[in-house]
């Protein structure tokens, strides 16, 4: 009703409805075109508020890379866990990668897929971020082949993280693909070199 006050919210609950709402304005106005006052507007909130939770638009950016990229990392995780051997493994990681990237095309453009024009501390962080998305793979490979050396292992995950998101960036481009299909193209770009490493356990 008019002149109710206003919901009072928990801190963590208010924080997630302002990245979810931020994620929505970065995709419709990209990250140059959008301002703290539109994320202010698409949350229903003032823009005091938001500066109670974040310092500026880049904090803003980031956290909304943050949760997205922790979102695709356990994702990717949690698939190539349900299933056991190396190979299905990796299928199965490129199958739910490949989902997020339909499902959520947009999102992922701005945050993944060079889609925003970001500098300084902010491009610093993306890459933080890449970089430890590579090394969730890492231990993946690890997992399938203990018999690696650490700086192996992760020099292979840096390659299947980059083949991917280049990957990923050209199926944005062909949208007719099925995602199957780009599952299996990866699978044959990647696995003959880590069917060969996965051998060599033990």
């Amino acid at each position: 009703m008019a002149g109710e006050p206003r919901r009072r919210l928990a801190p963590e609950v208010r924080r997630a409805q302002l990245v979810s709402a931020a994620e929505d304005v970065f995709v419709r106005l990209g990250y140059q075109g959008a301002a703290v006052e539109d994320i202010a507007a698409a949350a229903g909130v003032t823009r005091t508020l938001i500066y109670k939770y974040f310092a500026d638009k880049d904090e803003i950016y980031l956290e909304c890379l943050r949760v997205a990229r922790g979102e695709l990392d356990a994702a990717v995780v949690a698939a190539a866990g349900g299933v056991e051997s190396p190979e299905e493994q990796l299928r199965a990681g490129l199958r739910s990668y490949f989902l997020f990237v339909r499902d959520r095309g947009s999102t992922w453009d701005v945050l993944f897929g060079g889609g925003a024009a970001v500098a300084g501390r902010v491009a610093e962080a993306a890459s933080r971020h890449r970089y430890e998305t590579a090394e969730v793979i890492t231990a993946l490979i690890l997992g399938a082949a203990p018999h690696l050396d650490q700086d192996s292992a992760s020099t292979y995950a840096h390659a299947v993280s980059g083949a991917g998101e280049q990957a990923a960036k050209w199926w944005r481009r062909h949208p007719h693909i099925e995602t199957e299909v780009m599952v299996e193209r990866l699978m044959d770009v990647l696995w003959t070199g880590l069917e060969r490493i996965a051998e060599q356990n033990g």
